[in-house]
Formats: structure tokens, sequence, C-alpha cells
């Protein structure tokens, strides 16, 4: 009795240990299970969140976009007002422009985008031969930087960034080509336009000291052309870009000149001609050319404020003759620039 009785104890102790073996499995599967599960539910919900927030930034770039056109019509819509009744085009311009969204906010301001000194004018196209330096633009770059106050080797600069442009090997005189970057980390001149203003920071004496001080004064547009002009879109802390194209005007009668503008603005070139200060300069045919009241460019800035954050553009719209433009370039993520 006594054997079969230790014989019972013993079989019920190890089906006491098989059914503990049996509950720590289990347990464990289901922690694992439960473990997987919240890992595919914060997987799932990451990934609903990122469609929903990708879906809302393409909703709110379309929305920019839809300023673009916006701004272009309008744009074409002055043109057509101005063949009737002159525009006072400051009164649109450098404006803010704010439009309600169903979730949200738009606001849109737009400003002339050819009262700036481009870069690209230091070179000039060759038919079958490509860009090549211009000395009127080199010239007139130095005259900027003149006048902003970078007096240390300005032409050098404006040669620098000539043979940083035209096609050839050959610096002109105070340039440098590709020996002036073969030390250190080695690299070449681009040989062809400007595409945007962070290419300075590539070109030898453009430093971020010099790029800060000139960045109201000048910009990139995609043609070697020179900007014209616009006497009735210049402000006063524009005046550097008159006296630059008009040497015998100082910067401070140059203000006092676009401070004087008449309500509306002058009604053509030659009322602006005729302004006290500028009559009894010599105006030959490059100075006259040097202005326009059709702005060749305007710059868009747009925001989209919506809840839960926002987007911006900074958009650079080409004027046609007529009126009619069309978007050159596009920023998104940025409200100042081009």
């Amino acid at each position: 009795m006594r054997r079969l009785a230790s014989r019972w104890r013993r079989l019920l102790a190890r089906a006491g240990d098989d059914r503990a073996a049996a509950l720590v499995t289990v347990l464990t599967m289901v922690s694992i299970m439960s473990a997987l599960a919240v890992v595919v539910v914060d997987a799932a919900s990451m990934s609903t969140r990122r469609t929903f927030n990708q879906t809302r930034m393409e909703q709110t770039q379309w929305y920019l976009m839809g300023a673009e056109a916006f701004a272009i019509g309008k744009l074409s819509e002055l043109a057509r007002m101005r063949e009737d009744a002159a525009i006072d085009q400051n009164a649109w311009l450098g404006r803010s422009f704010t439009f309600p969204l169903d979730d949200g906010a738009m606001e849109v301001s737009l400003r002339d985008g050819a009262n700036c000194f481009n870069l690209n004018n230091v070179a000039q196209d060759i038919d079958g031969i490509g860009p090549a330096a211009n000395p009127n633009g080199i010239m007139q770059l130095a005259r900027l930087l003149d006048l902003i106050g970078i007096r240390s080797d300005r032409a050098g600069l404006g040669a620098a960034l000539a043979d940083w442009i035209d096609a050839d090997m050959r610096p002109v005189p105070g340039g440098i080509e590709d020996g002036a970057y073969a030390t250190g980390a080695p690299y070449r001149p681009a040989n062809t336009l400007l595409a945007d203003m962070s290419e300075l920071r590539q070109v030898q004496g453009f430093n971020a000291d010099i790029m800060a001080r000139i960045e109201d004064y000048v910009c990139v547009r995609p043609t070697t052309a020179p900007n014209l002009l616009n006497p009735n879109t210049l402000t006063p802390d524009q005046a550097i870009l008159l006296s630059t194209v008009m040497p015998d005007l100082s910067v401070e009668e140059a203000r006092q000149v676009i401070r004087d503008r008449p309500n509306g603005g002058w009604q053509d070139l030659d009322a602006f001609f005729m302004h006290p200060r500028i009559a009894g300069l010599e105006m030959n045919e490059l100075r006259r050319a040097s202005f326009s009241m059709e702005s060749a460019y305007v710059v868009m800035s747009a925001r989209v404020t919506r809840e839960g954050g926002r987007e911006s553009v900074v958009s650079l719209i080409s004027i046609q003759p007529g009126g009619s433009g069309h978007v050159v370039r596009r920023l998104f993520g940025v409200e100042q620039g081009l």
C-alpha cells in the first residue's frame, strides 16, 4: 500500500509540472501575440497618419499652385485695364491679400521681380558659342557693389562671376578660371548661367558677408538680358539700383526721385525723365534702355495656414507682352527669395 501511494504521488506531481509548463507556454504565446498586435496597430495608425498628412500636404500645395493661377489671371486683367486707364501698380504690388479656406487661410503677395540686378547679366549669349563675358554687365555690377559699400576688389568679383558663367576657359581681365578652384577639394566653374543665388557660394570671392549685403539688390533670372527697372514700382529702399544705371545720380537723389513719384505713377518714361533731378543728366540710348513701364517678372509669395500646419511657396512669374504669364520657377517651403 505504501508503495502504491508513493507511486500516485509521483504521478500527480508530474501532472502538475506538465500543467504548469503548458500554462507558461500559453502565457508566453499570448504575450508575444499581444506585442505583435500592438506593433501592427501602431504601424497601421502611423500609416494612416502618414497618408492623412501626405494628402493634406498635397492639397495645400494645390492651394498654392491655385494662387499662382490666380496671380497670373490678375496680372492679365490689370494689363487689359492699363490699355484704357492708368493703374497705380503700388496699389497691389507689395500688399498682402488673405483668402479664407475651409480650415484655414491663404495669404498672397506680389512684388516686382525686375527691380534687381540680374547676376547672369555679367555674361551675354553668343550664337553657337554660349555665354561669354559681358563688360557692361561686369562694370555695372562693380558700380552696384561700390554703392553698397563693397569696395575691395569689386571689379574682381564681377570678373570672377563672368568666368564662372562663360563657356570658355580663358579668364577675363581680373577674372579666374579652373586653376583657382583646383586647391583643396577641387571643382570646376559651371560654365553656364546661374540657376539660384546659392550658387554664388562656389564663386571665389563671394563669401557669406558679401552675399548677405547684396541679397536685397541682386537676383538670378533665366537669361543674360539685363532687368529693366520700372520707375513706377521702385521703392526708396531700392534707390541704389537707380543710381547703378545712372552713375551721375547719387543714392540720396535717386531716393528723392522715387519719393517724388506722382500718385498713380508716371504716365510714361518721358514723364519720368523730365523729373528735375534727371532732366539735366546725360541720357544716352543705353541709359534709356535700362527702364521700362512694363515689368518682365513678378515674384509671388503665398502661405497657406491650415489646422495642423502650414506650407509656403515663392514663384517667379514671367510676364509676356499683352499681360499673359507663366511660372518660371517655384520654391516650396520658403517665404522669401527669387
